[in-house]
Formats: structure tokens, C-alpha cells, sequence
């Protein structure tokens, strides 16, 4: 994991094995990953905000527009869309203190992020949301994997 390639905030990227790319701090940002495991390509995008504003260009800060934006690279990369297969990780609800209507971006985050698979009709097969805690992610682009790191947990993978 020493080689990863970190996907920062409202960037996304694509890979093919044997690379692996990692997303580091996941609060209420959602990291959404995409795998085609024949073709052994995928990617991320690591969503800051869950809808881009009306009339705003595609971004990778927004799921509804950045999902879509790293489908569509895989797809110009090789990748085979319905062989896809999506996993989320992050969403956590970091302000619970605050009294904001923004206090739960990361639950609206993985709401648009499905909804937005759902529309694409790409199936999720694993997810690690949601929680109070951070997490850094690590994906696989050999078998697809992803290593959630969590503070004061045991590494899981999904």
C-alpha cells in the first residue's frame, strides 16, 4: 500500500492492476469505487458534496457528476460497463454536535451515490458507511479489494 496513488478530494482516477489507488481521511466525503474484475481496471471517485448545484459543468466533488465522470473514463479506458461492480466507503457523520443542516452530509452523500448507481445500473456489492469514525481506503485494481483503515480499529476488507 507504501505505492498507492492517493485520490485527493473531488478528484477522481482510474487504474488497472497491478496499481492500487487510496483515498486518505474519509469523513463525510464518500470514496465510490468501481471494478471491472475481467478486464482487472477500475477507479474512484472521492465525493466532497452529494448534488452539483443547477446549470454547474460536471465534477468529480459531486456524486450525481463525478460517478458519472469516472464511469465514463473507464469505459474510454477499456473497462466493460456492465461488468462493473461499485463499493462505497466513508459517509460518517462527523458534526453530530453542530446544529447545522449539513450535520448529516455524509448520510446525504451515500444517499446520492446510490441513487445514482441505481440510475447507471451498477450494482454495489460491498460498502463500509456511515458510523461517526474517518477511514482511509485502499483498492485493489488486481481483485478489486478494498482495505477500510479506521483509528482504533482493526483493518477491514471488503
Amino acid at each position: 500500500m507504501m505505492n498507492a496513488r492517493l485520490i485527493g478530494i473531488a478528484q477522481y482516477g482510474v487504474a488497472e492492476a497491478p496499481e492500487t489507488l487510496c483515498c486518505l481521511g474519509l469523513g463525510s466525503c464518500v470514496a465510490v469505487f468501481l471494478h471491472d474484475p475481467v478486464a482487472k481496471k477500475g477507479g474512484v471517485v472521492h465525493v466532497l458534496l452529494p448534488k452539483s448545484p443547477k446549470g454547474h459543468p460536471p465534477d468529480a466533488k459531486y456524486a450525481d457528476t463525478g460517478i458519472r465522470l469516472l464511469l465514463e473514463k473507464l469505459v474510454s479506458c477499456g473497462a466493460d460497463r456492465n461488468r462493473l461492480q461499485a463499493k462505497l466507503v466513508g459517509g460518517a457523520k462527523m458534526f453530530s454536535d453542530l446544529s447545522l443542516r449539513m450535520s448529516d452530509i455524509g448520510r446525504e452523500n451515500v444517499v446520492q451515490s446510490r441513487k445514482t448507481l441505481a440510475e447507471l445500473g451498477i450494482r454495489i456489492v460491498a460498502q463500509e458507511i456511515e458510523g461517526t469514525k474517518g477511514r482511509s481506503a485502499y483498492y485493489s485494481t488486481e481483485d478489486g479489494s478494498i482495505t477500510v483503515k479506521t483509528a482504533f480499529s482493526n483493518d477491514r476488507r471488503i
